[in-house]
């Protein structure tokens, strides 16, 4: 069976992961350079990139936005879209309570 592949990856193809990882590594590396991970010690943490699911990680929501104008910007230029039914953002902060 003969089928033509216009743009992207097979989906479940074995390699699949593996092109997308290669295409998209520009941006790997545009956000590790730009340090505006989370830092735990002295290791800062960017991203997280799993098949086609991309993680961020930030200190502040500041950063995040910039880390995701980064993302948006190299995605347009690779002529890729995000999904943003697909997109969720999950902030975790310390909130010291009062207790009465």
């Amino acid at each position: 069976m003969c089928f033509s592949l216009i743009c992207g990856v097979q989906q479940g193809g074995v390699l699949s992961p593996v092109l997308f990882a290669v295409y998209i590594d520009d941006l790997i590396v545009k956000l590790t350079k730009t340090n505006l991970g989370y830092c735990i010690g002295n290791v800062s943490f960017s991203c997280v990139f799993y098949a086609d699911d991309i993680m961020l990680f930030s200190g502040s929501l500041y950063k995040l936005q910039l880390m995701l104008n980064i993302c948006d910007a190299q995605m347009r230029s690779l002529d890729l879209k995000f999904n943003p039914l697909k997109c969720h953002v999950l902030r975790v902060s310390k909130k010291e309570h009062q207790r009465k």
